[in-house]
């Protein structure tokens, strides 16, 4: 943990001080360890159950050279967590600088820009075409991979940092930039992700009864998915 090139800081994503918060672990002082995640990161709780740490951080781990590496992800959700239980939230701005800025889509890059700008006293209102936010978070990975309860925990976090979410609004569609921008916003970022990108271009694909694998998970978040009868073949694993 004393390491004199922590490497694993490098291949973070986010570039969380990462021997920092395990050295407040050790100590015992779960609270600064995770005012040090936050400093970095949105989403802690998120990120320690689906970031890829094995070829990021812990991937990189110079203890990893003779060993094992060090199961950073596992201590990053065992801090987010405990903040969770615990009411440890990041600190918000004193006051609002009056800037409103329109953030459109409410996944992973949505919702950590919105917590950076209400950090910063910009007063973020977060646009989702969707009827629940959270983005592929919340409609493309099933709960046994990412409990819903601990999006919607995250996310409740950001509405008290003063984060406003708005569902079921397509920007371009239900309401325009020059409309956003009559009403006061003078900043916009987009966020919309990927979400047309799983076609696999096979002969077949668009056949009646052929559903792709996170359109059928979305459908059954929503709550929307039809019973399947019959035999049913999965493709991939």
């Amino acid at each position: 943990m004393n390491c004199k090139n922590p490497r694993c800081v490098a291949a973070c994503p986010v570039n969380i001080n990462i021997p920092t918060f395990i050295q407040h672990v050790v100590e015992g002082n779960l609270k600064a360890a995770s005012d040090v995640i936050m400093e970095d990161s949105s989403l802690p709780s998120i990120c320690g159950r689906v970031c890829p740490q094995e070829t990021q951080c812990e991937g990189k781990c110079i203890r990893g050279l003779k060993g094992e590496p060090i199961s950073i992800g596992k201590l990053e959700r065992f801090v987010a967590d405990y903040a969770l239980e615990n009411d440890i939230k990041p600190e918000k701005a004193d006051c609002c600088n009056g800037h409103k800025v329109a953030v459109i889509g409410s996944g992973p890059a949505g919702l950590s820009c919105a917590y950076f700008l209400a950090i910063e006293g910009y007063k973020p209102v977060v646009f989702e075409k969707q009827e629940k936010p959270g983005g592929m978070m919340m409609l493309g990975i099933p709960n046994f991979r990412l409990e819903k309860d601990v999006v919607n925990a995250e996310i409740d976090i950001l509405r008290e940092m003063g984060v406003e979410i708005r569902c079921g609004i397509e920007v371009g569609k239900n309401v325009t930039i020059q409309q956003l921008r009559e009403e006061g916003f003078s900043g916009f970022f987009v966020g919309t992700g990927l979400q047309n990108c799983g076609k696999l271009g096979v002969p077949g694909e668009d056949a009646e009864g052929v559903m792709g694998g996170v359109d059928y998970i979305k459908s059954v978040t929503l709550g929307k998915a039809e019973k399947l009868s019959g035999d049913v073949v999965i493709i991939g694993g």
